[in-house]
């Protein structure tokens, strides 16, 4: 036979204390005696009561639940970060992967699956303002990770132009002056900005900018980029690459090609990745810590969620830049892109 679940009131009688105090205990509420609270968990446990989590959204109106929104080909390093802290503030974490023609019916669904807050994590650059996201979230807080510098959304950025700038002036003082450059898909915002400022670096430079080769942000991607780049005979002597991931397979193709990093091809890349320490040569790369963006994602999301009136604004990250063995000065290369 199905045994009935224990109740808030079987809690109360057990405990000898109200059912107003119980949903105080359960809800880690103010105003009730550590003697108090020790018997009713005592109680709980004795029970085996586990909280009706559909009562206590409709008494509290609060679901103490953070929504991840992030898309299927999102590439998200600071997601375990994020779970972890979500669960250490004491929330509730849900993730929904969505596609581009989902994303407007996903925050207007929000409310129905009682969440207090979202995180959006987009694959493209969006280009609406604050207030009409927050329309579309019917109020529910929202943080966005990854927007343009200077953004009016609530938004936790690494600043991705300056850390183009980083790598594509690194290989400026160490005397290139042909700079190819792998790109990530310019749709999304991070690629979009690292492609501009790597350009933009150039010029003040006085240098002309090089080829560039859109790609995918996938070791693949950068293998095939790679390739075309080597076949295209243009010339180059260093190359800017918009992520670790597409360096790697980028590197891969050079291989196949007989010429060397750094030897022939100096090469800097984005992310750092953990595994990038570890690649021979050592790539050169800007940093960004992804446990620190994570981290400062939830926090300011649970700061709009508990304390209304913080201020809309964008926290800025500074990425470094990580100098490793994928990049030699000219006249130390033996320049040879013979095909």
């Amino acid at each position: 036979m199905k045994t009935k679940r224990p109740t808030l009131y079987d809690v109360a009688r057990e405990a000898n204390v109200s059912y107003q105090t119980v949903s105080r205990v359960i809800n880690d509420k103010a105003h009730v005696s550590e003697e108090t609270r020790e018997r009713v968990q005592k109680a709980i446990k004795t029970l085996g009561f586990r909280p009706n989590r559909a009562a206590q959204i409709m008494q509290t109106e609060r679901s103490d639940t953070i929504e991840v929104v992030l898309f299927y080909s999102g590439f998200n390093l600071f997601l375990y970060e994020m779970a972890r802290m979500v669960q250490q503030l004491g929330y509730h974490f849900v993730i929904s992967a969505i596609t581009d023609a989902d994303f407007a019916r996903t925050l207007e669904s929000a409310a129905s699956r009682f969440v207090d807050g979202l995180i959006i994590v987009p694959d493209t650059r969006l280009r609406g303002s604050y207030e009409e996201l927050k329309a579309l979230t019917g109020g529910i807080p929202f943080i966005q990770v990854g927007a343009p510098l200077g953004a009016s959304v609530p938004s936790v950025i690494y600043d991705q132009v300056q850390g183009a700038r980083l790598a594509t002036q690194h290989l400026i003082d160490l005397g290139h002056q042909n700079i190819a450059e792998i790109s990530g898909p310019l749709r999304n915002q991070d690629g979009y900005d690292r492609h501009n400022s790597w350009m933009a670096t150039l010029r003040e430079a006085g240098l002309e900018t090089g080829v560039s080769i859109e790609s995918d942000f996938t070791i693949d991607g950068g293998y095939q980029a790679m390739r075309h780049l080597l076949e295209s005979g243009a010339e180059f002597t260093g190359v800017f690459i918009a992520n670790d991931s597409m360096a790697f397979g980028a590197h891969t193709a050079i291989r196949e090609y007989g010429l060397r990093v750094p030897d022939d091809i100096s090469m800097v890349s984005f992310d750092d990745l953990p595994e990038s320490a570890h690649f021979v040569p050592g790539l050169t790369t800007v940093r960004q810590d992804f446990n620190l963006l994570g981290r400062m994602a939830v926090e300011y999301l649970v700061d709009l969620i508990e304390n209304p009136n913080t201020a809309i604004h964008q926290r800025v990250l500074q990425p470094k830049l990580i100098i490793r063995e994928s990049t030699a000065a000219l006249t130390d290369q033996r320049v040879n892109l013979t095909r």
